[in-house]
């Protein structure tokens, strides 16, 4: 299937999978715990998504950059680092905005804060591209034909 070897293909599937993984892990940082565990599943699958889309966001705006969708074959330092600072600063934008201005969902005590941002979102946005460059360029170039 050619669809199956596009970039956006395995990196929404390794993305989904690592933010994903990710949601669950820090779930216990915020503050909704109490309103039951089907919207606490809910909530993370749903923020999953909207990482998923996140992603393919910044894949698409680094391809409109550097002028290629393939990027990620032969992924260089600058368009990686664009990638990265995308879906970070509009991960910091969101988290600023739900939580400050919407107040759509709040932190728990065992968050760490920076700068008014839970540090688990930054790094989760600071960690997870890097490792799906890593993982989908291996994926690409054991596919190229």
């Amino acid at each position: 299937m050619k669809w199956a070897r596009a970039p956006e293909v395995t990196l929404v599937c390794w993305g989904g999978l690592l933010n994903g993984t990710w949601e669950f892990l820090h779930s216990p940082l915020y503050a909704d715990h109490s309103q039951g565990a089907w919207y606490v599943i809910w909530t993370r699958l749903h923020c999953t998504v909207g990482d998923m889309m996140i992603l393919l966001a910044a894949f698409w705006l680094t391809c409109l950059a550097f002028r290629t969708r393939h990027w990620l074959r032969e992924p260089r330092l600058l368009a990686a680092t664009v990638f990265t600072l995308i879906g970070l600063s509009y991960t910091i934008y969101s988290e600023w905005h739900n939580t400050a201005v919407a107040k759509t969902w709040e932190y728990g005590p065992l968050m760490p804060i920076v700068f008014g941002i839970g540090l688990s979102p930054i790094l989760q946005w600071l960690v997870i591209p890097p490792a799906l460059i890593w993982l989908v360029h291996r994926r690409l170039a054991r596919t190229r034909t």
